[in-house]
């Protein structure tokens, strides 16, 4: 009886173990970025200009997951340092989840806080992805993701699976026309077919995000040893933000 006992409750703690295991994701198994779904999103932000991007040199990359770790602790301020593995883990599930590149996602980030879990816009935007409390309430009615008022948008893993679904949402409704669900997630959806109705194209967004996209991928693609990346990286985007500010192009 009592050996029974004993069986029993080894096989309790095992599977208590098994249940934990399966919800603890570190990076290198929730980037399992299927290549197929990040070059699907990639050809759909660049269109014609994919197959003579710097994008297309990474068509076989396999590291995709640890390079986003590595940006992402070299961005994040290093009171987030411990953070950095489960952010870059959020982006990465995120994207998978939507059918996004994650280097797209990190672009947005980038240039929405510069990485800074702190930042608070103008307009009440918060965290990472800036996303305001009313847009975030809406979307996490919709997408039925636990939301806690300004406390999940100051919580960057929070805010990362917030911005992802809105990305979404507004991707879903602009039939995924890039430049417009990248402006809209910007200036909003209205004001976005104000503008198309009008025969205006909203621009200077979209190029913001999509120059940080390609500095990225400038680093992470063809030419660059995995060992100085994220120093290239990190200095191109410096680039690329310093010519945006001056409204000066950088190629």
């Amino acid at each position: 009886m009592k050996m029974q006992t004993n069986l029993n409750s080894v096989m309790a703690i095992t599977a208590s173990v098994a249940i934990l295991s399966s919800m603890i994701t570190p990076v290198a198994d929730a980037s399992r970025v299927s290549n197929k779904a990040r070059l699907s999103h990639a050809k759909e932000l660049l269109g014609g200009t994919y197959k003579r991007s710097i994008v297309r040199h990474s068509e076989k990359a396999k590291n995709v997951a640890e390079f986003i770790e590595e940006m992402t602790k070299k961005f994040l301020p290093k009171s987030y340092e411990k953070r950095a593995v489960s952010v870059a883990s959020a982006i990465i599930h995120e994207s998978e989840k939507y059918g996004l590149d994650p280097i797209f996602l990190m672009a947005v980030v980038q240039n929405e806080s510069s990485f800074n879990p702190e930042m608070r816009g103008s307009f009440g935007e918060i965290g990472l992805m800036q996303v305001k409390p009313s847009t975030a309430q809406w979307i996490c009615d919709l997408y039925k993701i636990k939301y806690k008022g300004e406390k999940s948008l100051l919580n960057p893993v929070s805010n990362i699976r917030i911005g992802a679904a809105f990305m979404h949402k507004l991707r879903d409704q602009f039939d995924a026309h890039s430049r417009l669900y990248i402006s809209a997630y910007n200036i909003g959806a209205k004001k976005v077919r104000v503008m198309v109705s009008e025969d205006r194209i909203p621009k200077e967004y979209v190029q913001a995000v999509m120059k940080r996209y390609v500095a990225l991928y400038s680093a992470f693609g063809k030419g660059v040893a995995p060992a100085s990346r994220t120093e290239v990286a990190f200095n191109k985007l410096r680039d690329v933000t310093r010519a945006i500010a001056s409204d000066v192009t950088v190629n």
